[in-house]
């Protein structure tokens, strides 16, 4: 069995640098640790907590039963053209550059997210115009109540806009994801600002490292670092809703874009709604509503999950109050027990 810590501070395990403990903690480096720990947990009948780098996490003040870190390494390519599996502790933009460096593509839009490739399919990440459910082929996970090994295959997993099956339920713990990428570059660039972009760094055409170079290039002018600033990147997801109340939106805001859906409906801008609501500059205690972007909550201080869950709930009190919609928060509340 590996070593449990007592008591140990999470502060450095989330990106927002929140004040955390761990009633337990241990570092998961395999799949035999793994099944050590499910096992472990079942028999003393304690809770199982997990974490990756803590990007996209919001912890509590204190985590009872036992929180693991997941640092199952590695990557691997074959046995068939594009295909590569990867342990769930890899960082999510090494593997992109590592992708791009074998000469596959497909992931470049998705250059500079923060967190393990274990996260990836947990909230289904994007960006520019690319889902990891563009190219997700499978994973491997334990079922920690039975200790059995499951293969997910795509179907399975239930994407959805940044959601899952695995977004609100801590029954699985992924070890691996298996993707499927090209091996032609077929760039995706009809995102608002990437050919912009691309234009005013004067590449006429871009190829995978390029596209990644740029997508980096947006993302850093727009989201703070939060080995500088703490923070969980976007903190709301935009809404999706009817035409008939984006017409009806379209009245107070007039520059509001939207994404036109498969489904009929539209995604609107919750950065838009916010920033027309004079949102940049809310505090709460430690926490702030970025200046730069409407979007992200930057920690200042000692922050604690109450003050977040404060100044989100403000937030999303505004919005309602004066759009009508309720604003879905992206980053995940972990429960203390």
């Amino acid at each position: 069995m590996n070593k449990i810590f007592p008591n140990y501070e999470l502060r450095e395990f989330n990106t927002l640098k929140l004040n955390s403990r761990a009633e337990n903690f241990c570092c998961i480096t395999n799949e035999a640790e793994l099944e050590r720990v499910c096992d472990f947990v079942q028999k003393k009948s304690l809770r199982l907590n997990i974490i990756g780098t803590g990007s996209n996490v919001i912890l509590p003040e204190t985590l009872s039963g036992l929180t693991i870190k997941i640092d199952i390494r590695g990557i691997r390519y074959g046995p068939t053209e594009g295909m590569v599996s990867i342990g769930a502790g890899e960082n999510w933009h090494g593997l992109v550059l590592d992708t791009i460096n074998h000469n596959f593509s497909g992931l470049e839009n998705l250059s500079l997210i923060p967190g393990t490739v274990g996260a990836a399919p947990i909230q289904n990440i994007g960006a520019y115009g690319v889902e990891l459910s563009d190219f997700f082929l499978s994973l491997r996970a334990i079922d920690v109540s039975t200790g059995d090994w499951i293969n997910f295959a795509k179907s399975d997993c239930k994407f959805g806009y940044r959601d899952s099956i695995f977004r609100n339920s801590s029954r699985y713990v992924i070890s691996s994801v298996t993707l499927k990428l090209h091996s032609e570059f077929n760039p995706i660039l009809n995102y608002p600002g990437v050919k912009e972009a691309l234009e005013f760094n004067n590449i006429q055409s871009p190829n995978a490292q390029d596209l990644s170079n740029i997508i980096s290039k947006i993302r850093e002018s727009k989201l703070p670092n939060p080995k500088r600033l703490p923070n969980v990147g976007s903190f709301f997801k935009n809404p999706i809703i009817s035409r008939d109340k984006y017409r009806e939106l379209k009245r107070d805001f007039d520059n509001l874009p939207c994404w036109e859906q498969p489904d009929g409906m539209v995604k609107i801008s919750a950065a838009n709604i916010l920033d027309s609501l004079g949102c940049k500059g809310y505090s709460e205690g430690a926490l702030e509503v970025s200046k730069s972007h409407s979007l992200v909550i930057v920690n200042h201080g000692k922050a604690v999950e109450q003050d977040v869950r404060n100044l989100v709930g403000k937030l999303k009190a505004l919005v309602y109050e004066r759009c009508g919609i309720q604003l879905i928060v992206e980053p995940i509340f972990i429960k203390s027990h």
